[in-house]
């Protein structure tokens, strides 16, 4: 388990899965009031019917086998990811559950991360982690950088791409940062919502971004109404009940604001995608919360 400080001194929590003599590296990022083990890893439930899961073990939750990641391990990938601030068992801004500063800063704690990776990877005395990562003296040493993927779903998904796109406005992306990105995959990314007016129009420009910037500067830490119906798999509520450290509240007014913001910026700086990194998006039509659309 791998620990450390962002920019604004919060601690996140990360993990890593590390296989001998690695191909790449995948880096998870999972979605809105989720973190990485919920998100990636499979759950000791027993699914009794389309309505209804039962616990199997609430103290060993998050089962390793037959998970994403063990499919990555085994085909040759280290695999990381870390709860994004405010969400699993990292810190949050103000010291709350679902709330942020600013939605870019989630893209910033990713970067520092894989650099972080990086950098113990070939043998650097990174501050922020130091001898923390789980590799071997033998394993780091004199290493190439290895290839590093993002793996994004649903919000994760459009910080992965939010990445990508502040990257291109740099320089010396790949050598320059350390960041060796070679590809992205965005499932399902928050580009879109289905139930918001288009971004282009004068509705969502004009009265909803200002509407919501000023009920996000009046009351900031005030909780929207949290409610997913899962309709096609009611049983999936119960992997969010029996779950420990996912959160179950809603998100503050500060953290929906910045999410209309990121649906605004993804729009506006599509130019600077950069186009040597391959990026694969996987969204289905039934999508019932982050519209398909978006991803076309």
């Amino acid at each position: 388990m791998i620990n450390f400080f962002n920019k604004d001194g919060l601690l996140l929590r990360s993990y890593g899965w590390v296989v001998r003599n690695a191909v790449g590296l995948i880096v998870l990022i999972h979605g809105l009031n989720s973190h990485t083990r919920f998100s990636f890893l499979r759950h000791n439930v027993e699914i009794v019917n389309n309505d209804k899961a039962i616990l199997k073990d609430g103290n060993n939750f998050y089962v390793y086998k037959d998970s994403w990641v063990e499919y990555f391990n085994k085909h040759g990938y280290s695999v990381f990811g870390l709860d994004l601030q405010g969400h699993g068992l990292s810190d949050g801004w103000d010291n709350l559950k679902a709330n942020v500063k600013e939605f870019d800063d989630f893209a910033y704690d990713v970067m520092q991360y894989i650099r972080n990776i990086q950098d113990s990877i070939n043998g650097s005395n990174g501050d922020d982690m130091g001898d923390s990562l789980p590799f071997r003296e033998d394993q780091i040493c004199e290493r190439k950088p290895l290839p590093t993927y993002l793996v994004g779903i649903s919000m994760g998904g459009s910080i992965a791409l939010r990445m990508l796109q502040i990257l291109g406005k740099s320089h010396n992306r790949r050598e320059g940062t350390g960041l060796h990105i070679s590809g992205c995959i965005s499932i399902s990314p928050m580009i879109t919502v289905k139930k918001l007016p288009s971004r282009n129009s004068f509705l969502f420009q004009h009265v909803y971004l200002l509407l919501c910037k000023c009920i996000a500067d009046w009351f900031p830490t005030v909780r929207l109404i949290n409610k997913y119906l899962y309709k096609k798999y009611p049983y999936v509520k119960y992997f969010i009940e029996y779950d420990k450290n996912r959160s179950k509240g809603g998100i503050t007014c500060r953290f929906g604001y910045e999410l209309l913001r990121t649906i605004d910026n993804l729009d506006n700086d599509i130019k600077h995608m950069p186009k040597d990194v391959p990026v694969l998006i996987i969204h289905s039509k039934k999508d019932i919360l982050c519209c398909y659309g978006g991803s076309l």
